[in-house]
């Protein structure tokens, strides 16, 4: 009887062991991205003990990795129906009532999972960094970072060595904003002291640096991740998409290690399929995504978008468009990439009438993307694309957004802002960019042309804006006077004509007519006027020596 008690006995504990190490395998399929492995291997545990709260857990994580949060919640209800009334269940439970906006049963749910594992004072770890994971997950407005960020403090103090706080320590750092990038920081490279080898910690840190559009150091970060953890698929996919445009070959390479180390399912084929298209093979890529329909992937929403890309290369815009469109409307907002909302941008402005439209999409990129030099290339875009529809003034308030985030304006910038603020009518701001485009670059012509430009437009009295033309003539004598000979005649043609047709300052404009003859003694205009502006300063006409007729007016010449 002793002999059959220990038998049992040992049986049932192997049996625990086996359903411990399915949840534990279940647990590194998901962190290695494998979601379709994670939830096999968890819906197995679960089905050899409904009551395994562990494996409930990571089954529900698994769903939401998948972006399935109906079905998480179908998993914890269950178990929680079912009598599986355990505080980790309870965490995952609240988790996915963050993801649903639901923040105060959420954090009720949480405390409750505190309370009830709290002994001697001393909260269970699992349990705080379990609420760290919950809200770290999501977008930036969603969760509370700062409840997680106390609760994941507390967590490190009791396990210094449990990498994976410390990784959701910096998650939840982040969703703060950009300005506590340096506590996320931190945190990932403490989680790299507790383990050194952790390549999701090695990955967040990546992610810092590629926000920052520090190149050399994200790369830095995706390699020693894989380095260090060769089945780490999530660091390949980064590589892939940073190689993609730039170096093809490349790029496969770390394509075929990504599918290597992943599930076979839609995202590994979406990927080759991307791979196809980056390499110009349009139509392979197209039968890709062709096949992909007619099985399993017929509702991957990637999909769309290889379509779109691939028809879009090929000159079929309308194809593309209607595909990216659907693809739009059915994704939510915030899983958009900005190159998705980018290509629909730019697409977008092939078709008459959709250039407010295509701006929407360029600003939905811009504003998703956190790489200073990125959003200044879509600020430019965007300007760009309402100078061609003639939208001016919208064209000038997005330089004026240029100048808030770009803390040098190059001279290029400096002409289209100042050429935006003419055509929209705004002369004051023209003549403020093209005086700073002279403080700045003062041996350079636009600046000084754009200040003229700018004034005779704004001249509606016929006054004349004689003083920045004079600017501009002593700058292109300086120059070189023979070489912008006829740039100076033009500007003293302008001043004769006005001077003399709208002012009836004949002195002022038989000056600019002696001015030309001095450049070009043959100039047609300047000897055909000068005679003719001789006697009107001195009061005759050219036959009766009384007051000049009109038609005595010189030759008008408004160059």
């Amino acid at each position: 009887m002793k002999k059959l008690t220990t038998l049992l006995l040992a049986f049932l504990f192997t049996g625990k062991l086996l359903i411990a190490q399915t949840a534990d395998e279940g647990r590194k399929s998901l962190y290695y991205g494998r979601t379709t492995t994670a939830k096999q291997t968890l819906e197995k545990a679960v089905a050899a003990n409904p009551k395994n709260a562990e494996a409930i857990y990571w089954l529900g994580q698994t769903y939401l990795g998948m972006e399935d949060i109906a079905g998480a919640k179908k998993v914890y209800q269950d178990a929680l129906t079912a009598g599986v009334n355990e505080p980790l269940v309870w965490v995952g439970m609240g988790h996915v009532e963050t993801l649903e906006g639901k923040k105060d049963a959420a954090r009720q749910r949480f405390e409750a999972a505190i309370t009830a594992t709290t002994k001697k004072k001393k909260e269970d770890v699992n349990i705080l960094n379990a609420i760290g994971r919950a809200n770290a997950d999501g977008a930036a407005n969603i969760g509370d970072p700062a409840y997680a960020i106390e609760k994941l403090k507390r967590a490190a103090e009791l396990d210094p060595t449990n990498a994976d706080v410390f990784v959701n320590l910096g998650m939840n750092y982040l969703k703060l904003g950009p300005d506590q990038g340096g506590n996320a920081y931190e945190a990932y490279t403490n989680a790299l002291k507790a383990d050194p080898n952790n390549a999701k910690a090695k990955f967040r840190l990546g992610k810092i640096f590629e926000s920052q559009g520090n190149t050399d150091r994200f790369l830095e970060y995706y390699n020693t991740a894989v380095t260090g953890d060769q089945a780490y698929a999530p660091a390949y996919l980064e590589l892939y998409d940073y190689y993609a445009n730039r170096d093809v070959n490349k790029a496969k390479e770390y394509l075929e290690k990504y599918i290597a180390n992943s599930d076979k399912d839609c995202s590994t084929d979406a990927a080759y399929a991307d791979y196809l298209f980056r390499a110009g093979k349009y139509q392979e890529s197209l039968e890709r995504a062709k096949a992909m329909e007619s099985g399993q992937c017929k509702n991957f929403p990637g999909l769309k978008v290889i379509y779109a890309y691939n028809y879009d290369r090929l000159g079929d815009s309308l194809q593309a468009r209607t595909n990216l469109e659907s693809y739009l409307a059915t994704v939510p907002a915030e899983k958009v990439k900005p190159a998705i909302y980018e290509f629909a941008g730019n697409l977008l402005l092939k078709f008459p009438g959709q250039s407010a439209l295509a701006t929407s999409y360029l600003e939905k990129a811009m504003n998703a993307d956190t790489v200073p030099a990125n959003r200044i290339k879509y600020i430019n875009t965007i300007a760009e694309s309402l100078g061609k529809a003639g939208a001016y003034g919208e064209q000038l308030n997005w330089y004026r957004k240029l100048a808030a985030v770009k803390p040098e304006l190059s001279n290029r910038d400096l002409y289209l802002y100042a050429d935006a603020a003419i055509r929209a009518n705004n002369f004051a701001a023209a003549d403020s960019i093209s005086r700073l485009y002279i403080q700045k670059y003062p041996d350079q012509e636009y600046g000084y042309s754009l200040l003229v430009r700018g004034a005779k437009a704004a001249d509606s009295t016929g006054a004349g804006p004689f003083d920045e033309i004079q600017q501009y003539i002593d700058f292109l004598t300086q120059q070189d006077a023979a070489k912008n000979a006829s740039k100076i005649k033009s500007q003293l043609y302008y001043v004769a004509s006005t001077a003399a047709d709208k002012m009836k300052d004949y002195p002022k404009a038989l000056d600019a007519v002696n001015k030309i003859l001095a450049v070009d003694p043959a100039d047609s205009f300047a000897t055909q006027a000068k005679p003719v502006l001789e006697r009107a300063v001195n009061g005759k006409s050219a036959g009766d020596g009384g007051t000049p007729k009109k038609t005595t007016t010189p030759p008008r010449r408004t160059k």
